[in-house]
């Protein structure tokens, strides 16, 4: 009888430290620390940043007739602009061919030609949303478009669409509610103006935080290990400055 006890006292135990050592797990967090400023002289307005290992990539969006793509180098010197005649949404690089492509205002996905300051089509009309600022896997492999709450993951080589989810808590306003950023392992997105939901790459909740500024709708970018948002130069034919922010999480 005395071990019987003994044995019943010794399984509470484990079951009350198990309880102890193994309950909710506590709610992620991040936070932003401003880590990067680039000064991004462009027509009408800064909507997308990229980086491809050593230099970053800046193009404006809002006239096809006046389009600028900056490169800059690490510190934000400026070491070049193209015109490559895209109205732009937003710009990636691709580890796997080491090329730029821009998703321009409609549905399809444009690869770049610095040399020549030409474009061409990559993958026509796979897009749902004409005003969609698309994300691309820091692989390489997965697209990522947000239109009215819908997430479409696409195949990077073909376009096929490989599967969708809906988002909750989004800020649906013109710019901030197509736009999307992606890390290696999460998805952000809007919920404010200055502030950022993010979940998981399947669309499942993370967490929240707050800018410690607002930005433009398009802008959200990820590159370089750090979320970006621009202050928008807002400009005209004339052009003017606008000025990126990326955020160490």
């Amino acid at each position: 009888m005395r071990r019987v006890i003994c044995t019943f006292y010794i399984v509470l135990f484990a079951l009350f430290s198990m309880h102890a050592t193994c309950g909710a797990r506590k709610p992620t967090t991040m936070k932003p620390i401003e880590a990067a400023r680039i000064s991004d002289k462009v027509y009408f307005h800064n909507v997308s940043i990229t980086h491809d290992g050593s230099h970053y990539f800046t193009i404006n969006g809002g006239n096809d007739s006046y389009c600028t793509l900056n490169e800059y180098d690490d510190e934000g010197n400026l070491v070049d602009a193209y015109d490559v005649g895209l109205d732009a949404r937003s710009i990636c690089f691709n580890p796997r061919d080491n090329r730029l492509y821009v998703k321009t205002y409609g549905s399809s996905l444009y690869v770049v030609d610095l040399d020549a300051e030409s474009a061409e089509v990559a993958l026509h009309g796979v897009f749902d949303a004409d005003n969609s600022s698309i994300a691309v896997t820091t692989d390489g492999r997965r697209i990522y478009e947000l239109a009215e709450g819908r997430v479409k993951v696409l195949d990077f080589k073909n376009g096929k669409e490989l599967k969708h989810f809906t988002l909750t808590d989004y800020f649906d306003e013109h710019g901030f509610h197509s736009s999307i950023a992606v890390s290696d392992k999460h998805l952000f997105v809007w919920g404010d103006t200055d502030s950022i939901v993010v979940y998981d790459l399947n669309g499942i909740y993370v967490t929240q935080f707050r800018l410690p500024r607002s930005g433009y709708g398009f802008s959200l970018s990820y590159c370089n290990k750090m979320l970006w948002i621009a202050q928008d130069a807002d400009a005209s034919t004339d052009g003017g400055n606008g000025y990126w922010y990326g955020y160490r999480l």
